[in-house]
């Protein structure tokens, strides 16, 4: 069987898109389906369309419901062969809320099967749609070890520092600035605390807001882009991983990166953090900054709580979040589709 993985996002290789599509298509090659990935970042949706035309998939899978989706759609009508959309975040917390709403749903009816990563998202475009959650199939991300050939670079962290570590890319979406207040209240009480941000750039303005912000906080370090096979020796390095997000599309790949080194979470409360940091088991939850600053307290003293919830994480990643799994489920829905 040979797929055709639409993504809008695939370059830098270390947004989630990217992560989560590449990540797929080297798997499902190991359960036996081809996997061709086209990213609209490199090719404009003519582009696209000629190169379906010469391999000739048999089946169209899109990341993102408007973005890769609408692509897809009219390149799955052309070849005469389905599509199935993989839904990412923004395509069901944004554009069905906006002025995007009714191209969305056009291409979700059209759409052969639907994939949520957890049942929440799923409820969530019930909610929008009812008649859609009849095809809406939730298949969990699968989570990879990322690597750890990471030079610091200029002043290196000892051993005494307590690292308080949020990778993300720097958009509003990941509400990265919220972080700093508690974290400078933290800090005064526990001078040991450090916040280290990685990731690249994604909005201009935010970003330079964000910058700006970590330049007055002497505490805090912006390491820029770091890609996915260097990112591991900051979780290992890390205390503490922070997911601040305003929503994700079902969970981060950062949060199970996280509970897979085995990391104590402390994530926003929201239904994608939800669905995989479980209170008081896999990490902690927050909802503003009294709670944040609280539990960041509690995280930051309490060596053997950091310890317990890192260990549940990792074991729940390894028990329920294999990559394997997620190609095999992959694999079986293209199936089903093509019947």
């Amino acid at each position: 069987m040979n797929a055709a993985l639409i993504t809008p996002y695939y370059h830098p290789p270390v947004r989630g898109n990217a992560v989560t599509v590449d990540r797929i298509a080297r798997h499902l090659a190991d359960v036996g389906c081809t996997a061709q990935v086209l990213a609209l970042d490199v090719m404009l949706a003519e582009e696209m369309a000629r190169e379906l035309r010469r391999t000739q998939p048999d089946i169209i899978h899109a990341f993102h419901a408007y973005h890769g989706g609408r692509v897809a759609r009219e390149s799955a009508r052309a070849a005469g062969v389905p599509f199935v959309v993989t839904l990412t975040g923004s395509d069901v917390y944004e554009a069905l809320e906006d002025g995007r709403r009714g191209e969305t749903l056009d291409v979700l009816r059209d759409a052969a099967a639907i994939v949520a990563f957890h049942k929440c998202v799923r409820c969530r475009l019930a909610d929008h749609h009812p008649p859609l959650a009849d095809k809406t199939h939730v298949i969990p991300q699968g989570v990879e070890l990322p690597g750890e050939e990471f030079s610091w670079g200029g002043e290196r962290l000892d051993g005494e520092e307590l690292v308080f570590f949020l990778p993300a890319g720097i958009r509003p979406v990941k509400n990265v600035m919220f972080s700093l207040p508690p974290l400078r209240d933290l800090h005064r009480e526990t001078p040991a605390v450090r916040l280290l941000v990685a990731g690249p750039i994604l909005d201009g303005t935010y970003g330079s807001r964000v910058l700006a912000e970590i330049g007055h906080t002497p505490f805090a370090r912006y390491l820029g882009e770091v890609s996915h096979n260097s990112i591991g020796a900051l979780y290992r390095r890390a205390d503490v991983v922070l997911n601040t997000s305003q929503f994700e599309g079902g969970m981060a790949n950062s949060v199970l990166e996280a509970m897979a080194f085995g990391k104590p979470v402390l994530a926003s409360f929201i239904d994608g953090n939800m669905s995989v940091v479980k209170e008081g088991k896999t990490g902690l939850l927050y909802r503003g900054e009294a709670e944040f600053l609280e539990k960041a307290r509690l995280l930051a003293r309490d060596e053997s709580l950091r310890r317990h919830l890192g260990a549940n994480g990792q074991q729940v990643v390894r028990e329920q979040y294999a990559p394997h799994r997620e190609a095999v489920a992959y694999e079986a829905l293209y199936r089903a589709v093509l019947k």
